[in-house]
């Protein structure tokens, strides 16, 4: 997605952090940011934050969800997640197998 800057066009950066579930590896909530300011003050820990408080305003309990920040380019269009608990790696599941939206971590 890329973007103009003074008339020319650029390429942002792209910061993303996945909540989810530490027993399961379900992904609760994804969080994107485009940093099209090179000099503007983003980092993971600010991506991080971001992603908790929209995780809170979706019913979500951010306190017991970890965080995984994921590079976004390595990510298939179309495919779904779920974070592998141990190891801390995005695992494609299989077409079909959507997670379930009801939780014991949902408020």
């Amino acid at each position: 997605m890329p973007g103009m800057r003074e008339g020319k066009p650029i390429e942002p950066k792209i910061w993303m952090a996945v909540l989810y579930q530490p027993r399961t590896g379900q992904i609760a909530h994804c969080h994107r940011v485009l940093q099209f300011d090179p000099e503007a003050k983003i980092d993971a820990s600010h991506v991080e934050a971001r992603a908790r408080e929209m995780a809170a305003r979706h019913g979500w309990d951010p306190s017991k969800l970890e965080a995984l920040h994921v590079d976004f380019k390595q990510l298939k269009q179309g495919m779904c997640y779920k974070v592998h608990p141990k190891t801390r790696t995005l695992v494609e599941l299989p077409a079909g197998r959507r997670p379930k939206p009801q939780s014991s971590l949902r408020k």
